[in-house]
Order: C-alpha cells, then structure tokens, then sequence
C-alpha cells in the first residue's frame, strides 16, 4: 500500500507540474535541479521548490506577456489569444519575401489571415486599424502562367479600406519577390 501511495504522489506532483508547463501559461525561468525517478519517495523539499517555482512565476508574469524563444519576457509582442503578434509594425517597401526572411530570422513568421481578423478584432495591437495600410499575412496562390494551374508564386496582403469604411480588403497577386508598395507594411508572430 505505502508504494502505491509514494507513486500516485510522484505520479500527481508530475503530472500538475507538467500540466502547468505545457498549458504555456508559465515558463521556467530556470531548471529545478531535483532528480525524479520512479519508485523514489517524492519529498516535501521536492515540492516546496516545483511550488516556488510555479508561484514565483505566476506572480511576476502576467497572462497576457509574451516570451520569446530564449524565455525572456517580449516587451514588443502583445498575447491575442494564443498568438502572440508584435506590437509595431515593420517598415513598408519591402517584398513578402524579405518580410517572411526577416520573421524567420527573428524565430516568428507572418500571421495567416485568420490571425491577423482576430489580431485586429483585439483591438490591442497597436496602429493595426490605419485605414489604407496594408500588411503581409501567410497567404500564397499562383499566377496560372503555366497552364493556367501553376505558375509563379504570388503573395497576399490586408488591411482595412479608405474608401469602403474600413472593410478589409486582400489581394493576392503579387509576385513573392517584387511586390513593394508604400502601404504594405508587415508584423511577425508566433
């Protein structure tokens, strides 16, 4: 009986801590150094630290902070939902291609149009509502000149119209690697 009980302990201890780290609502900022294996009798001490650790956390991160990949706290990227989107929005003139570069290099990619609706819905992203700007999302198609099914990759961007009062407006026929306009700016995320 005493060796079911010490499992099914270890077994709860473990399975909230990792239910907490996996549900991405906090992230360690550093390792607990506390080895488990199975059979050993987790202890109060054992405990006390994995509960430091989550509290300290939960304490000092707020649900709507966004880390990056390092684990640091992204003061230029806002939460919307499970998405977190940077806060401003890069410089226009510049092709999709070197929009989707400059995500990747980053560790982040460009938003779908789905992600960037619900961005802009937020309403918490900042200069997303300019009527007449427009940004790179995930959107790609082709221009048909090969046989009207395949051809040259084009790209797609949105934003919300001057003059259909802000009704969001896509294109996608632009060329991945020669579409610059002074109105299309982008964003990344992850």
């Amino acid at each position: 009986m005493g060796s079911i009980n010490k499992l099914s302990s270890l077994g709860y201890a473990l399975g909230i801590s990792l239910g907490v780290a996996l549900s991405g609502v906090v992230y360690a900022t550093g390792p607990i150094t506390d080895t488990f294996t199975t059979g050993n009798q987790l202890t109060a001490a054992q405990m006390t630290t994995i509960k430091n650790a989550v509290n300290d956390l939960q304490g000092n991160v707020p649900s709507t902070s966004c880390r990056t990949n390092a684990g640091a706290v992204d003061a230029g990227a806002i939460r919307v939902g499970p998405l977190c989107v940077d806060n401003a929005r890069q410089a226009a003139n510049s092709t999709w291609n070197d929009a989707v570069n400059t995500c990747s290099t980053a560790g982040k990619r460009l938003m779908t149009p789905g992600e960037y609706i619900a961005a802009k819905n937020a309403g918490t992203v900042s200069d997303m509502a300019t009527n007449g700007d427009f940004e790179w999302v995930d959107l790609v198609s082709h221009d048909g000149s090969v046989g009207g099914t395949a051809g040259r990759l084009t790209v797609g961007f949105m934003g919300p119209s001057t003059t259909l009062s802000g009704a969001i407006l896509t294109s996608v026929s632009n060329t991945y690697d020669a579409a610059t306009f002074s109105n299309v700016f982008f964003r990344c995320a992850r």
